[in-house]
């Protein structure tokens, strides 16, 4: 299971007002299927020629095909699906990671965002088709977004800048400066469950 800054592995809560949308989405079901959706995703780029796969890669993944290949990309797609549904242990994300995430839900988000009500409905029922708050998903589920600064402004912070803004993950400074991940870095690292 992967951790995320609150459990997406709760019960949806449903809310007594109707002010916001975001508490219906049932969140595991928006990342699972964001997931599964680019394993198709995937062998489709790689059914391609070389260039128009590069290509359109790009276009899917615009911030995790700075640091990363196809294959390094595909591999981190992999790694969260199957960390995403074991039951039976807990995974950290890095940066590296979340960076792939974020690209994979924005593609699901657009999606949607372009759907009929009627695709909109079978897509996430719980929405009744009423639009994905993704700034507050992003706000209440992902540690933060630092994987998408600017280099230049985040490698002229000193460190001490960088720690009281909570960028402490180690591999942030490969995910911001467009370093390729290693295989350590593209493996979950296994935790206890933290939210108990």
């Amino acid at each position: 299971m992967l951790v995320f800054k609150r459990n997406i592995y709760s019960p949806v809560e449903r809310p007594q007002s109707s002010d916001t949308n975001n508490h219906l989405l049932d969140c595991y079901n928006f990342v699972f299927n964001s997931l599964l959706a680019d394993r198709d995703l995937f062998l489709g780029l790689d059914q391609l020629n070389q260039e128009e796969g590069d290509d359109r890669f790009k276009l899917f993944f615009p911030h995790a095909s700075r640091f990363g290949s196809l294959g390094i990309i595909n591999a981190i797609s992999k790694q969260l699906l199957e960390g995403l549904v074991n039951p039976d242990k807990w995974y950290q994300m890095n940066a590296y990671h979340l960076c792939y995430l974020y690209d994979s839900l924005t593609s699901t988000l657009e999606e949607y965002s372009y759907e009929s009500p009627e695709q909109r409905i079978e897509l996430f029922p719980e929405l009744n088709g009423e639009p994905i708050d993704f700034d507050q998903f992003l706000e209440t589920y992902f540690m933060n977004t630092a994987f998408l600064m600017d280099l230049d402004r985040f490698n002229g912070m000193d460190s001490e800048e960088k720690e009281d803004r909570g960028f402490i993950d180690s591999c942030l400074f490969g995910a911001i400066n467009r370093l390729v991940p290693s295989k350590e870095e593209i493996n979950l690292q296994q935790i206890d469950n933290p939210y108990i």
